[in-house]
């Protein structure tokens, strides 16, 4: 599990973007500031996540060695 957080990280950031583009395509609300939003918003849940998600990774570990 070495860089399985960055990859769910980057998942997640990629799942919430392209929703969230999707549903402006489909209210024919796409337009540049809304897009850049999405980019910012992108950035900030990847950054997030990949932090959350790597002090899960350190937890677990060192649970096992406590075990």
């Amino acid at each position: 599990m070495n860089f399985l957080h960055r990859e769910i990280a980057l998942m997640l950031a990629t799942v919430a973007f392209v929703s969230s583009f999707v549903y402006k395509f489909f209210l024919l609300e796409v337009k540049l500031t809304y897009v850049t939003r999405d980019i910012i918003m992108f950035f900030i849940i990847y950054y997030v996540s990949e932090k959350l998600f790597l002090y899960i990774d350190k937890i677990v570990i060192n649970y096992r060695k406590i075990l």
